[in-house]
């Protein structure tokens, strides 16, 4: 599968859906499932990256062990759920994710949270509203190309031209095929260009309590929107557990890298689990 498959809008649709028993589809439309497991010990949810969609995520179900669930993040108005408006508030789309997992299911079993790039950002402020409505934390979150709370460079690319947009979409994708098919530049572009708005009007809130969840970011050393110290950043987020791992590669090394980052995230599990036997 080529970068351009991976990220632009209405490529990969899958219209399998994951049903909670009980819960409306106004909540499971939110997520899917490329697997069904009978009896997972822990979920793994997943958040995507700015222009890209839960089918990103697809081959990880297959790869994972039966004991873990992957549940993909579905934006509104990206892949199957395109006739949907999008969304460019953070508050807006963190509420919309909060609202489904919880009253949808997904918190029912210990969980870790994965988000790659924007995903990264994402997975934050989810963290944060899952903490101010009093529900049960991931036990674990993985930030992946993601610069840490009030380290990013802020920039306008969403209000620039489609041409401007798409040069510098390929240049941090690292690949200069994206979107030379006019018609997949078509569909693309609007959702690149709303995604790029939600992360470039977002002002994190860093003075914050730091959470009580295990976090460990992901970088790769070619990755021009990444450095060490934005990184190690993430660490004063949490005060448990924090590692940061680095990778070979440019923004989207966890292609080439997909089994050493499941795993790290079967490690996590199978620690947790190993723990929650040993209590008394």
């Amino acid at each position: 599968m080529n970068m351009t498959e991976n990220t632009a809008a209405g490529t990969g649709m899958n219209k399998a859906c994951h049903e909670v028993k009980g819960s409306p589809d106004e909540f499971s439309r939110w997520w899917r499932t490329y697997r069904h497991t009978e009896h997972p010990q822990s979920r793994l949810i997943c958040l995507p990256h700015a222009g890209g969609g839960a089918s990103f995520y697809r081959k990880w179900a297959g790869e994972l062990p039966s004991s873990i669930e992957l549940a993909a993040i579905q934006y509104p108005g990206h892949e199957d759920r395109m006739a949907e408006p999008l969304v460019n508030s953070m508050p807006e789309l963190v509420s919309g994710i909060c609202d489904s997992i919880s009253r949808g299911g997904l918190l029912s079993l210990p969980y870790m949270i994965f988000g790659h790039s924007m995903g990264g950002y994402v997975a934050y402020e989810l963290c944060r509203e899952i903490r101010r409505r009093g529900l049960e934390e991931p036990y674990h979150v993985f930030v992946s190309a993601s610069e840490a709370p009030g380290m990013k460079e802020y920039s306008s690319w969403h209000t620039c031209s489609d041409e401007e947009l798409l040069s510098e979409v390929r240049r941090v994708y690292g690949d200069s095929s994206i979107c030379q098919d006019r018609e997949i530049a078509g569909m693309f572009l609007p959702v690149i260009r709303n995604d790029y708005e939600l992360i470039e009007k977002w002002h994190p809130n860093t003075d914050s309590e730091p959470f009580r969840i295990s976090l460990s970011s992901f970088y790769a050393d070619g990755d021009s929107e990444m450095n060490p110290a934005k990184a190690e950043g993430w660490k004063k987020v949490t005060s448990r557990n924090f590692e940061t791992r680095r990778f070979n590669g440019n923004h989207f090394y966890l292609l080439k890298h997909q089994h050493e980052i499941l795993k790290s995230v079967v490690v996590t599990a199978r620690h947790h689990c190993t723990k929650r036997l040993m209590l008394p």
